[in-house]
């Protein structure tokens, strides 16, 4: 069983939602940080997992079951470059950045010249939280349909699902409002500069304290 039917199955045994999940847990976390978790778009890091494992009176390798790895068990981590913001849809609240975040071993190791943006905004809420970390690959070519961070002249730094046609490139929105315009730049305009894919993310204000 996987680590995310492994915490539902866990919670609705004890006829619990994940409201109260998240209130069990020290500091809380939302609802839908549960609700990511539980879905698979997102794991939480090692000191939740021993928490979840604590509160479901279980260990943290029964807890990961398939998803298990030596790495994700031991809780080695390594420390990713945070390089700055960028926005999915509406201007970031650029504060003070961290110079580095935590990410388990195993994604840092697959993605050797990675590095974290801050990204804000809802226009990807179908992939990502509207306030989180993304890992970036530079080494990562773009793949049609798939997210990647890139530099417009006109919106600076954007992630966004990325199409290549024949001779245009489209930055489209992968959000549930259906709210947000395409960014397209053809013959003439000036080029979308893709920095990398996005391979990994977490979500910022349920990982912080």
């Amino acid at each position: 069983m996987s680590f995310a039917n492994r915490v539902r199955a866990l919670r609705e045994a004890r006829n619990w939602n994940q409201e109260d999940v998240g209130n069990r847990l020290n500091p809380k976390v939302t609802k839908a940080a549960v609700a990511s978790w539980e879905s698979g778009k997102s794991q939480p890091r090692m000191y939740r997992l021993e928490q979840l494992a604590d509160l479901f009176d279980t260990t943290v390798a029964d807890l990961m079951g398939e998803d298990a790895t030596e790495a994700a068990i031991s809780g080695t981590s390594r420390m990713v470059p945070l390089l700055g913001f960028a926005h999915m849809g509406e201007p970031c609240d650029e504060g003070n950045l961290a110079d580095e975040v935590e990410v388990p071993a195993s994604i840092a190791d697959a993605h050797p010249r990675g590095f974290m943006v801050h990204a804000q905004g809802g226009c990807m809420d179908n992939r990502f939280p509207h306030d989180a970390l993304l890992l970036v690959d530079p080494d990562m070519e773009p793949v049609n349909g798939q997210p990647v961070l890139a530099e417009t002249s006109d919106y600076g730094a954007v992630v966004r699902n990325y199409t290549r046609g024949r001779s245009t490139v489209m930055l489209t929105a992968d959000s549930h409002s259906g709210e947000y315009d395409d960014i397209l730049a053809g013959p003439g305009d000036e080029p979308v500069v893709c920095k990398g894919r996005v391979v990994w993310y977490m979500g910022e204000r349920d990982e912080r304290g």
